[in-house]
């Protein structure tokens, strides 16, 4: 009975505390009484709360006089799980994840507000709005800590690739046949899952959005890590998740864009002034399609310096366009 008593003096005060709104010593017994079928009487409480303010307890309670009633005593236990802007960071990163579905984006944001009292979980109670739409995947979760399992475990995975078709049929590539490859790591980009690998037998590291992938499994093969590579260093010289060749890069950016490049490159990027106008950029990057997309992203304000394949890549690019709009 005693640990019964105390148990439900802890959810109480967990369920209906908070620090804006603490609760009185008959308001507890009351809520005992409703919520926990418990009628206790005041010296009852009064032991449970002395041990919650021992060094015994785990649990911090907090006790004041009443704002309204200065003579009367208040309680609360203070939350040592999550602060009120820790659970808005974990509700607005479960909204704005494209492949947690709708009806899962529910259901976590429903057990996150119930880490927190009911005062606080009040003040959660407006979602996130995003901005594209949820997409449904199956065993997507499945798949995901089956290659974070197969990469402590240093084991390669197989599994089918695929993409929509403008029928909008999923189409698997290789006629259904399987990716053997050596899982690097997992990353997240702009709400997307993302394995890093390389295909077994073969030296080019790939990209693979794991939405894409189905019957992922892991195979008995290891692998050991490459000396000297780093996966945070390679997945920073990325552009928008396309593979290429590593290479020195350099280009001239509009003054206007300072901000954008440090916020891609960091505040140690190497930027000297070209004149009064425009800056260069140099640094290490993976030229690929997705570098030459992104800088046309800037029009006229970014231009490729080297290497020369890069800008030969641009020039064609932007040939395209205006072959376009001839």
């Amino acid at each position: 009975m005693i640990r019964k008593r105390l148990t439900s003096l802890i959810d109480c005060l967990s369920t209906y505390s908070s620090k804006e709104v603490p609760l009185s010593l008959e308001k507890i017994k009351l809520l005992l009484l409703q919520e926990y079928d418990l009628e206790l009487s005041d010296k009852m409480i009064r032991t449970e709360l002395d041990f919650l303010q021992s060094p015994e307890s785990i649990y911090k309670l907090i006790s004041k006089n009443n704002e309204e009633n200065y003579r009367e005593r208040v309680y609360c236990l203070e939350n040592t799980t999550f602060q009120l802007h820790e659970l808005r960071y974990l509700m607005d990163a479960v909204s704005s994840a494209r492949f947690i579905s709708q009806l899962e984006t529910s259901q976590l944001i429903y057990k996150l507000r119930g880490l927190t009292d009911e005062t606080t979980s009040k003040r959660l109670a407006n979602e996130l709005i995003h901005s594209e739409g949820k997409i449904v995947i199956r065993h997507f979760a499945d798949n995901v800590q089956t290659l974070h399992e197969a990469i402590k475990a240093k084991k390669c995975v197989k599994f089918q690739y695929g993409r929509y078709n403008v029928e909008k049929n999923f189409i698997l590539s290789r006629e259904g046949g399987f990716y053997n490859v050596i899982p690097l790591g997992v990353i997240w980009y702009q709400e997307y899952y993302y394995l890093i690998a390389k295909e077994q037998g073969k030296e080019k590291i790939i990209q693979y959005r794991i939405d894409r992938m189905s019957s992922v499994l892991k195979t008995e093969d290891s692998w050991t890590s490459e000396p000297g590579f780093d996966l945070e260093r390679y997945v920073s010289q990325l552009f928008n998740m396309y593979s290429g060749e590593r290479r020195n890069i350099a280009i001239e950016f509009d003054n206007h864009l300072i901000n954008v490049i440090i916020d891609r490159f960091g505040i140690d990027a190497k930027i000297k002034p070209v004149d009064d106008n425009r800056f260069l950029l140099e640094t290490e990057g993976i030229v690929s399609d997705g570098l030459v997309r992104w800088l046309l992203t800037w029009g006229a304000d970014a231009k490729a310096v080297s290497p020369e394949d890069l800008v030969e890549r641009m020039k064609k690019e932007i040939n395209r366009y205006s072959g376009i709009y001839t």
